[in-house]
């Protein structure tokens, strides 16, 4: 969408997209890449969990093993990395950062330094952001996670390739596809305490790390997924409302994908509404199991 598509095929650095926007075989190529890493990083983690299999019953099992391995050295690893750099970026949202926190009228009415103007560090971000999202995807279809978390990663996918790929909206990608991932990485190390979708049996011998890993992921969910989450889709569903009433050149070929995104947004949205309930719900049970409620 802005600039001329630069030749650079490998995409790690800040550096790399500062020629131009990426090419779809520069962008293929370094999802290919960072893939493979993280199969990489997966087995690795398998192989060290293998070598300690001796300090608990649990770790005897290769289920356990390879759980553990999944949601450490996938999930919670890439949501971190995201998050860090989404916290790197953070200038980029400077302006809304000081009307929230700081009480300035900070936000511009127009929308074209948040929705059409090009910065390398949130492309490169979207980038990392989908790689991870394709090979959850992939894991969810062979750990069978059921239909929910699989529509989930479908549409984030689907919406991360549409505006945010082409290099329009990066304004609001530093957070969606970047500081928000930080409740994420905590819930994948929560889960690895769910005898649904981690180890069996892992929640009941930590019972303590359990809780104390649930009040964590708790109170960021509440401030990244609902505080923040809120404030940024007030925002975005403004500007792209301005958006798709608007005759700028700049977007042509592109009101579709904000039509698109307008509705995973919402339905994002619901789900962590859902996701919202189920807190609390939990969290109730823990108090009510340490004689606290």
């Amino acid at each position: 969408m802005s600039g001329t598509p630069n030749k650079n095929i490998f995409l790690f650095s800040v550096e790399s997209y500062v020629d131009g926007f990426p090419s779809l075989k520069g962008r293929i190529t370094t999802i290919g890449i960072l893939f493979t890493f993280l199969v990489f990083i997966e087995h690795l983690l398998r192989q060290v969990f293998t070598a300690l299999q001796h300090l608990h019953p649990l770790l005897e099992i290769e289920t356990n093993r390879n759980i553990l391995a999944r949601h450490i050295g996938v999930d919670c690893f890439s949501c971190f990395v995201i998050a860090v750099f989404g916290f790197k970026s953070r200038y980029i949202i400077q302006d809304l950062i000081d009307t929230v926190l700081h009480g300035k009228n900070s936000m511009p009415k127009a929308f074209e330094n948040r929705m059409v103007k090009y910065y390398p560090e949130a492309q490169r971000l979207v980038i990392i952001f989908c790689t991870y999202q394709v090979k959850n995807t992939v894991d969810t279809i062979i750990w069978n996670d059921g239909l929910l978390f699989l529509f989930h990663h479908m549409f984030t996918i689907l919406t991360t390739w549409g505006p945010f790929m082409r290099g329009t909206s990066h304004f609001y990608a530093v957070f969606y596809f970047g500081i928000s991932e930080l409740s994420t990485a905590i819930l994948c190390l929560l889960a690895n305490f769910d005898d649904d979708h981690g180890v069996i049996g892992l929640g009941s011998a930590f019972p303590a790390t359990r809780a104390i890993i649930g009040v964590i992921f708790s109170v960021i969910f509440i401030i990244v997924r609902v505080l923040m989450w809120s404030t940024f889709s007030y925002y975005y569903c403004k500007d792209c409302w301005n958006i798709l009433h608007s005759n700028d050149p700049r977007l042509d070929g592109t009101k579709l994908y904000f039509r698109f995104t307008g509705f995973s947004l919402a339905f994002l949205t619901f789900l962590q509404i859902i996701w919202l309930g189920e807190i609390g719900r939990i969290g109730k049970e823990e108090l009510v199991k340490f004689g606290i409620f």
